[in-house]
């Protein structure tokens, strides 16, 4: 029994963020039904592709039912109308004002039921200048200074190398809409939720504060810009490491792995400020003793024994064989779609492990595979789904 199961979630999201939120509560049980176009969202054919199918979809719409709807035909908005007389929950990524002109709108689904929880989720938000322009991922990341501060020191700015503000959107949209369905339990009353791109970014941005005293943060590339040692150092042999070391404490177990009791008492390295100041020359001085090592595993090896504060750099194949990342069981064979061969795929697990209700990544569902299941329930006949989704696809070929 999944934690989320007596919960209703009607998602009319496309692409990454919006189905990455309604995709977290499948996972923990809830009912989420996906209204979908008749010819299916982008997502649907975003790499990988495996065996022509999209694995981003099956991991964007895991755990959902599928339904096929033309909202342009006054049928296609009674049944969603229908359907959300008992939802708890409706999820959509539209711009601003496109739900309201289908008579969709919190307004009009507040009057069907009061209780329900609906969230937008936008990249700029629902109102202001931006609010109707076209917005993806990196609009999200670079008007929120977070690309300003990312790159090469002395460089220009750099994208995040995931889709950050999607994904962080979809998570941010989650956790608002649990917050809500919190008190949508002890009230009784549901609210509309507010959620874009831009403000998941800034939410991230901690530079932002620095302007508290003074400082316009610049990218300082692999290093932290206030903590040294705190970054990823490099070999001469093409290899990588991360060490941080940012406290008093953690500062003499590198002092002690390299042999350097001065480390401790120069006026250069004793301070964390004072090490800030000298970072290049506090860099240049650990990558050449890391670099003194036969390789970069005699390196781990001694920092290892000094307890540093250090880890590899891997790159995806490495996470999936990292033995914490095993142990731990992040990595996980999910099942695929029905209209795939193979019966599953290699991902990313739930974002959390319950000790009572643990979550379950679950299949994605093919387009409008769920029609006669939901509609059957609202009372429509067989004979009359099967006529009426044929209608709607003859008028969106008009």
């Amino acid at each position: 029994m999944g934690m989320l199961d007596d919960v209703k979630v009607l998602d009319f999201c496309t692409n990454a963020a919006g189905p990455v939120a309604s995709a977290e509560m499948a996972d923990y049980g809830a009912q989420v039904i996906k209204i979908e176009s008749m010819g299916g969202g982008p997502e649907r054919t975003y790499v990988p592709i495996l065996e022509g199918k999209s694995l981003t979809h099956a991991w964007v719409n895991r755990g959902k039912k599928s339904i096929t709807l033309n909202l342009k035909d006054p049928r296609g908005v009674e049944i969603v109308k229908k359907l959300a007389k008992d939802a708890d929950v409706l999820v959509e990524s539209n711009r601003p004002g496109v739900m309201d002109r289908l008579g969709l709108g919190y307004k009009d689904l507040k009057e069907i039921n009061p209780k329900l929880i609906y969230c937008s989720l936008t990249a700029f938000g629902q109102t202001g200048p931006y609010a109707q322009n076209p917005g993806f991922d990196m609009m999200g990341q670079a008007l929120s200074g977070m690309m300003s501060i990312t790159g090469e020191k002395g460089g220009k700015p750099l994208k995040h190398g995931i889709a950050l503000a999607d994904y962080f959107g979809g998570f941010n949209a989650f956790a608002a809409v649990m917050t809500a369905l919190h008190y949508q339990r002890r009230t009784g009353k549901g609210q509309y939720i507010d959620v874009s791109l831009i403000q998941g970014m800034i939410h991230l941005n901690s530079t932002i504060d620095r302007l508290n005293d003074g400082v316009l943060c610049q990218p300082n590339g692999n290093h932290h810009s206030g903590l040294c040692p705190f970054g990823c150092f490099n070999t001469d042999k093409g290899e990588s490491v991360i060490i941080c070391a940012p406290s008093a404490k953690a500062w003499e177990t590198v002092a002690a792995a390299m042999e350097r009791p001065d480390f401790l008492t120069d006026p250069e390295y004793n301070t964390i400020n004072a090490r800030v100041k000298n970072m290049d020359k506090i860099i240049e001085e650990i990558e050449a003793w890391l670099s003194s090592f036969p390789s970069l595993k005699e390196a781990c090896e001694r920092m290892t024994q000094c307890h540093m504060p250090y880890c590899m750099v891997n790159n995806d194949q490495q996470v999936v064989e990292d033995p914490q990342v095993k142990h731990m069981g992040y990595i996980v064979q999910a099942p695929t779609a029905d209209d795939i061969k193979q019966p599953t795929y290699q991902t990313r697990g739930c974002n959390a492990f319950f000790s009572e209700a643990p979550g379950e990544i679950r299949k994605a569902a093919t387009l409008g595979q769920h029609n006669h299941e939901v509609l059957k329930e609202l009372g429509y006949g067989p004979e009359e789904i099967d006529q009426m989704m044929e209608e709607f696809r003859q008028t969106l070929k008009k």
